[in-house]
């Protein structure tokens, strides 16, 4: 059997899921297209259970590739180069990137790792104890601070466009990790009771979960759907939430990680937030992305009556801990609440998830209605029961005047009547 039909025989397709439509824009819009995979970048990615710890992966491969000056998307090529030479190229780029004073000398770990697993699965030896000690001493992580509203809404006040607007409230208002936006289409989404929406995260993989948005990001997102749609741009389930721009800007594609990334790092540098002439690494007390994310569990935390399951279930974590340091599984065949047990709890951290101080008061004051409505219903019920009880009592007096109590007088029943007439008036 010749190398070039065994190359055929092993090589598979993956699907991209574009789609092109007409529009006033002049620009294509996600088609279907098709690519063929190496064997030995199919072998990588079998070897890598998870989906988006592959993406990572395949970054570092590409990125390593790159600095190495090997032909781009060459990996059958990679997989079979000299050991002791891919040997060299590792160890000169992880020395290299860990002394780059961009970059933070935690991040080694993760690229040998991404080579390692290349590599490994396609039988190709090297002295990995070796690549290991060439990596750096470990730095204090920072980055433990969560967004304030007030963070938000200067973010806002300097958003560059609809989507721009539209993404900095659905990741404060949803909690969703980064790579979550990729793959979210239309179909994920479901509207729900006062103007929210809920979202299927992760839809078909074991990390699958739920959460919803707050009604004022449902509301910008109506506007950035319908801006698209004034472009010529044609909705169907599978239409991506969010898109970006190749690099030309010739075609429209699902927004990738690093475009949500550069996006909101922008709006920051836009809002006076960072400041984009330091060029060495500086890791923020505020994460570019995270931060929205410990926002939205913080506040879910501290809202009265949501219960601790339902918050850490909404940032899709399937375990947790306790107050007692137990860990807690949240596992589907343990913890399985339905979607509107989900939004009951959800609703309840509104007002504190929303953004805009105005639309937060309209909320307070909606909330403040309902319980003026409910206390004057139950003033009601409660003087009707009184009205039954003093009729009744008074048809007893008329109808036994000799059962009368002797410190009962007839102005005692006369100011009964007319404790009645104020009940019915």
């Amino acid at each position: 059997m010749s190398d070039e039909f065994t190359s055929h025989f092993t090589d598979t397709k993956l699907d991209n899921t574009f789609r092109k439509v007409e529009n006033k824009l002049g620009v294509k819009y996600p088609k279907t297209n098709t690519g063929l995979m190496q064997r030995s970048l199919l072998l990588f990615q079998k070897s890598v259970k998870s989906k988006a710890t592959f993406k990572v992966y395949k970054q570092y491969l590409d990125h390593f590739m790159k600095w190495s000056g090997y032909p781009k998307e060459k990996y059958d090529m990679l997989s079979n180069e000299n050991n002791k030479k891919v040997q060299k190229m590792i160890e000169d780029y992880i020395m290299a990137e860990t002394s780059d004073p961009t970059k933070s000398p935690n991040s080694g770990a993760v690229r040998v790792f991404a080579l390692k697993a290349f590599f490994e699965i396609n039988d190709t030896e090297i002295k990995w104890k070796k690549i290991f000690r060439l990596l750096p001493q470990k730095v204090k992580r920072t980055g433990k601070l969560a967004y304030t509203t007030k963070d938000i809404q200067e973010m806002l006040n300097v958003a560059k466009n609809v989507r721009t607007s539209s993404l900095i409230l659905f990741l404060s208002s949803s909690g969703v990790r980064v790579g979550a936006i990729t793959g979210l289409k239309m179909k994920h989404i479901k509207d729900m009771p006062h103007g929210c929406k809920a979202f299927c995260i992760y839809e078909g993989s074991v990390e699958e979960y739920w959460t919803f948005c707050s009604p004022e990001c449902s509301q910008e997102l109506e506007k950035y759907f319908a801006k698209r749609e004034q472009g010529g741009e044609a909705f169907t389930p599978d239409t991506a939430v969010f898109l970006g721009q190749n690099h030309d800007g010739t075609e429209l594609i699902p927004m990738s990680e690093f475009s949500v990334y550069a996006t909101i790092r922008r709006t920051l540098i836009q809002a006076g937030k960072r400041d984009p002439k330091k060029t060495v690494y500086n890791r923020h007390e505020k994460m570019t992305i995270h931060a929205f994310r410990k926002r939205f569990l913080t506040i879910l935390k501290n809202t009265p009556n949501i219960k601790m399951a339902t918050a850490e279930r909404l940032v899709g974590h399937l375990t947790y801990k306790d107050e007692e340091n137990n860990t807690v599984s949240l596992d589907s065949s343990y913890y399985a609440p339905l979607l509107e047990d989900l939004f009951d709890q959800y609703k309840l951290a509104i007002p504190e998830l929303t953004i805009d101080d105005m639309n937060r008061v309209k909320i307070r004051e909606a909330e403040l209605d309902k319980i003026t409505e409910k206390m004057s219903m139950q003033d009601r019920k409660a003087k009707s029961a009184q009205k039954r009880l003093f009729l009744l009592l008074l048809a007893q007096l008329e109808k036994n005047p000799h059962k009368v109590p002797d410190d009962f007088t007839q102005a005692d029943i006369d100011e009964l009547r007319h404790e009645i007439d104020t009940i019915s008036a």
